[in-house]
């Protein structure tokens, strides 16, 4: 283990710098955080193009790109892995993974925006920390990020009009079959911590567990979830278990995987396909999403891990909780899975268009 820190350019209150540092923090790798809502010029002449965090190497080599990072840290630190060698259970993690990274941001995001209690904590957050990078008067950054923030909105499907049934019709319900989940096994896969619990951990940590109107809800809903993310945060504290048989997953995760079919996978398997999709809420409401050639790399990989991945035994996981259909029917989509020993710099990197 080097004694060298990695510098981490983010903001604690980031959904994706939080899921990387909760990563490091579980590895033992040393850290700091270098204050940044975007502006690194020097990512930015290496091919970055804007979404944080960026990670410097004790080598001084950038890398981006959460998931990625965390894949290609794997290779240097094998320890302890965070990937299960079951294949089985492999692609349920990435999986998982792929459901927070490309869903529950726009909830955490449109919920800050959104909610006015959540805008002006959130709008304090970012700032406190943008000043670093922004040399503007503390409140002129906080107006210029909530004015940025806001604009994005629309893109990401969250509206006025549909926060609510985002929050009704996929938070709540998500959040109450994860803590059930978590009532009965200390993270996703078992015993020990995989990819998706920090993908996880870092909208809760950055978001539903920060964010005072979102904390609320989700102590109300499901205090596992809360226990959970206070578990990622002091590793130190926890001994790591054994990872779930794949010819035995409990029902909860089952639930848990269920949840993906509710509106995300119908929802990216068309997108993808077609440009956009319309997700329709049980309430009426609706969102209209464009996919986007990072939504779309992403959805690329996925399949291709799924055909790695896929076996007899898989399928019937997936067929249990009623999504099969949105990868054996839609193999023809898959790309190549990368190569994690490479220094992950994709050029796509943005979940969504920031600005208005």
């Amino acid at each position: 283990m080097t004694s060298d820190p990695f510098i981490v350019h983010g903001i604690r209150v980031s959904y994706f710098t939080r899921k990387v540092t909760g990563y490091l923090d579980h590895k033992g790798i040393p850290w700091d955080l270098a204050p940044s809502v975007g502006l690194n010029w020097a990512a930015m002449e290496a091919g970055w193009n804007g979404g944080i965090p960026v990670v410097t190497t004790p080598d001084q080599e950038m890398i981006w790109d959460s998931t990625s990072i965390i894949c290609h840290l794997e290779t240097r630190h094998p320890s302890a892995s965070v990937h299960p060698a079951d294949p089985t259970l492999r692609f349920l993690d990435f999986l998982l993974d792929d459901f927070s990274d490309e869903w529950f941001y726009r909830h955490a995001v449109g919920t800050r925006w959104l909610m006015p209690e959540n805008t002006a904590s959130g709008s304090l957050d970012i700032a406190r920390e943008a000043i670093f990078e922004i040399p503007a008067p503390f409140d002129d950054v906080r107006s210029m990020v909530a004015e940025s923030m806001t604009g994005c909105l629309p893109r990401l499907g969250t509206t006025p009009d549909n926060i609510d049934a985002w929050v009704g019709d996929s938070l709540v319900p998500w959040l109450t079959a994860f803590g059930a989940h978590l009532d009965n096994h200390d993270y996703l896969l078992g015993g020990r911590p995989s990819l998706a619990d920090f993908a996880f951990f870092g909208g809760n940590a950055a978001h539903f567990i920060n964010d005072p109107w979102c904390l609320r809800l989700t102590q109300a809903t499901s205090p596992a979830v809360l226990d959970h993310t206070n578990r990622i945060a002091a590793p130190r504290h926890r001994v790591a278990g054994q990872w779930f048989d794949a010819d035995d997953v409990p029902d909860s995760l089952i639930a848990v995987l269920a949840e993906a079919g509710r509106h995300y996978l119908p929802w990216v398997a068309t997108a993808t396909v077609e440009g956009s999709a319309t997700v329709t809420f049980q309430g009426g409401q609706q969102a209209d999403i464009a996919a986007t050639d990072f939504l779309v790399g992403a959805r690329g990989v996925l399949l291709a891990r799924y055909l790695e991945a896929r076996s007899p035994q898989l399928d019937a996981i997936l067929d249990r909780a009623g999504i099969l259909a949105y990868f054996a029917g839609y193999t023809e989509q898959a790309t190549a899975v990368p190569d994690p020993r490479a220094l992950p710099r994709p050029s796509e990197n943005r979940p969504y268009p920031a600005g208005a």
